[in-house]
């Protein structure tokens, strides 16, 4: 039988210098219910309105691997600037995505794509198929708990996090969130027959007035064999005004998908 475990009262709130810390939340399913940790997730998640900063992108494929350093805008819930640039400064691309369309700039071919977004195109920067919540996801490193709690299979308390199995599609998806920050830091989804789908994961968390963000997220398709690593080496939280600027050569060829 499942042992619940209380975090000492002495945690519940902790203050920083500006803004106080959102309550930890106690690590018991009895004293939580699924739906109130569901919309404490969502609401935290939430707080992110927008990130900049830059880092180092790895990917892996059966048939290629690499990494490449990007710059990032992102606006919540749907812009997304990212520009790649690969050794000795040598330009890769600039992917703008929003809901309703992609702009993908090829600096070595020199060609400019545009046109609704598709999971494919994606692939076109990174060698891996996701849905553009994916991709948001990738770079914020929030991720969302989908469903309603009428969803849920099972609810409990695994190690120092909750775990949450909720129905998801044919399959199912799992949820580990850390208490302290209500954030979901591993993620995963099957299928029907079990088979993993997707899996992420989200760490060494970055904090602006009690707004987390995590600086790694690892994101994998283990039935293709395909990973994308995003790791921070500066990140601003709710930056009020992220740059979504940028330039394309005047003679790139542009290809309406």
């Amino acid at each position: 039988m499942l042992r619940s475990r209380m975090l000492p009262a002495c945690a519940m709130v902790v203050l920083t210098s500006c803004a106080p810390r959102p309550a930890v939340l106690t690590l018991d399913t009895g004293t939580l219910s699924a739906g109130e940790l569901i919309s404490t997730v969502r609401e935290r998640g939430s707080r992110l309105r927008s990130l900049s900063g830059s880092g180092s992108l790895a990917f892996e494929s059966p048939a290629v691997a690499g990494s490449a350093f990007f710059t990032l805008s992102l606006r919540k819930p749907d812009s997304l600037l990212v520009q790649l640039e690969g050794p000795f400064g040598i330009d890769v691309g600039t992917l703008l995505l929003t809901r309703e369309r992609f702009l993908l700039y090829n600096s070595l071919e020199n060609t400019v794509r545009t046109g609704p977004p598709d999971p494919a195109i994606f692939r076109s920067v990174l060698p891996v198929e996701l849905t553009i919540d994916q991709v948001m996801e990738a770079f914020s490193g929030v991720f969302t708990i989908r469903g309603s709690p009428t969803d849920v299979r099972t609810y409990e308390v695994d190690g120092d996090r909750f775990r949450l199995v909720t129905d998801c599609g044919a399959g199912e998806c799992t949820y580990w969130i850390d208490p302290e920050t209500a954030l979901v830091t591993a993620y995963r989804q099957t299928d029907a027959a079990g088979r993993i789908l997707v899996e992420a994961t989200a760490g060494s968390l970055a904090e602006e007035d009690a707004v987390f963000a995590p600086r790694r997220v690892r994101i994998s398709l283990p039935s293709s064999g395909r990973r994308v690593s995003v790791a921070f080496s500066r990140i601003v939280i709710n930056d009020p005004e992220p740059s979504f600027a940028f330039t394309i050569p005047p003679g790139a060829e542009v290809v309406e998908q």
